[in-house]
């Protein structure tokens, strides 16, 4: 996988839209890429930084997704598919108000030719195209991506929601077979323009051989015409629906790491030995490469949703695991939403007891991670406001249960 996506970022070298891949060394056990710097933060943090106290219109909206429209029509040029895109893939080049965005994490990407089609279900939930769970797609399913994002973009929340991968993946199925149609009901889509709303159909029609092309995103009016996406300011709750989406990833990836560090002991030895186990070079540390050879994954299917579970938790970006991260990687689905183990992660928080969670209390525990780590999650309170559903200003555990039930993360 990883020599795939050496050989993809060699291919799309050269132009801005795309992460610069620097250089490649290779050791006994470990292939180390060295990447462009990029300074600035993750795309939709940048928006909800940007509009916080500005307007937020169509307009802005659409020249936020032209950008992007434009880099995944480079990339079908070039013919290499990405097969992840979503809006944590996307960064800013520098922390400057007018930074370019820049595609990122090209590991589940491929290269195609024109009628190929692909078998393995790679992707994040929320963004995946219904014939990549039926097994059979191509190129089309970075348009059906594109789509979500936009929707998203428009309204603050994808257009299929669940707290499950089974329950998105359900909504997605009963699209697919006409039993519901897209949300244009509900606010603030009455107030969004039709074009808008026709541009997110096209992206988002069910059979692919009729879904728009990315040159026909571009080309559709909405943004090939300045003049078009409405400037007026769509309704707040677009904004503030848009924060909570953007921090509820990060306020369950830091959960899950408070609940890796409150499991008793007896829950994860077994866990231990196993890390020491696959730390074949006694780094302290997991590589992909390691975790592949102990887990004897041969399938590319099996590879690339290893990847996807790295990537979900690893708060510090190293693209390896240490101790922690694995034992947050490696918690089974049903213990760690079992309530005695929420309750555990909860109570790490909650440092006073009273039962909620403040801000400040929050801010403690972040102080517990390394710089790095802090800046990946982000501003506290903005990370509370996204399990904060009744707006006090605090958690309380059915909120933390809540938070730490929905299904943001990738497969």
């Amino acid at each position: 996988m990883v020599r795939n996506e050496v050989r993809i970022m060699h291919h799309l070298a050269g132009d801005s839209k795309v992460v610069e891949l620097v250089s490649v060394h290779e050791d006994a056990t470990h292939v180390h890429l060295v990447m462009e710097k990029l300074n600035g933060p993750e795309w939709f943090d940048a928006i909800t930084e940007q509009f916080d106290e500005a307007p937020y219109s169509e307009a802005e909206a659409a020249a936020q997704f032209r950008n992007v429209a434009r880099t995944v029509e480079y990339l079908h040029a070039m013919d290499v598919m990405h097969r992840d895109l979503k809006p944590e893939n996307f960064v800013l080049k520098s922390k400057e108000k007018d930074s370019p965005i820049c595609a990122i994490d090209f590991g589940l990407s491929t290269f195609f030719l024109p009628d190929q089609e692909f078998t393995e279900l790679v992707g994040s939930p929320y963004y995946v195209a219904p014939e990549v769970m039926g097994y059979k797609y191509s190129n089309e399913a970075d348009v059906w991506s594109c789509g979500v994002i936009l929707y998203i973009l428009l309204s603050g929340v994808p257009p299929f929601w669940g707290s499950s991968e089974k329950q998105i993946f359900d909504e997605i199925k009963r699209y697919k077979t006409g039993a519901t149609s897209l949300d244009f009901a509900s606010e603030p889509w009455p107030s969004v323009s039709d074009a808008a709303k026709e541009l997110v159909q096209g992206m988002l029609t069910v059979n692919r051989k009729d879904r728009m092309t990315i040159e026909d995103v571009l080309s559709h009016p909405w943004l090939a015409d300045p003049g078009v996406a409405p400037k007026t300011a769509l309704d707040n709750i677009v904004l503030q629906r848009f924060k909570n989406f953007a921090g509820m990833d990060k306020f369950k990836r830091f959960g899950l790491h408070a609940m890796a560090r409150s499991m008793p002991e007896e829950e994860v030895i077994g866990l231990g030995v196993m890390f020491k186990e696959l730390d074949k070079d006694k780094s302290g540390k997991i590589t992909i490469d390691e975790l592949r050879q102990g887990l004897k994954l041969q399938s590319a299917e099996a590879a690339a949703q290893l990847e996807e579970v790295v990537a979900s938790v690893d708060l510090d970006g190293s693209g390896d695991l240490d101790y922690e991260e694995f034992i947050v990687a490696t918690i089974a689905r049903s213990k760690r939403e079992s309530r005695a183990a929420v309750q555990r992660a909860f109570d790490f928080f909650d440092i006073d007891g009273d039962g909620s969670i403040t801000a400040d209390e929050f801010q403690r525990a972040l102080e517990s991670l390394s710089p790095v780590e802090r800046t990946n999650l982000g501003d506290v309170n903005e990370l509370i406001a996204a399990a904060d559903t009744n707006g006090d200003g605090v958690i309380d555990f059915d909120e933390f249960m809540a938070a730490m039930s929905s299904d943001t993360d990738a497969r």
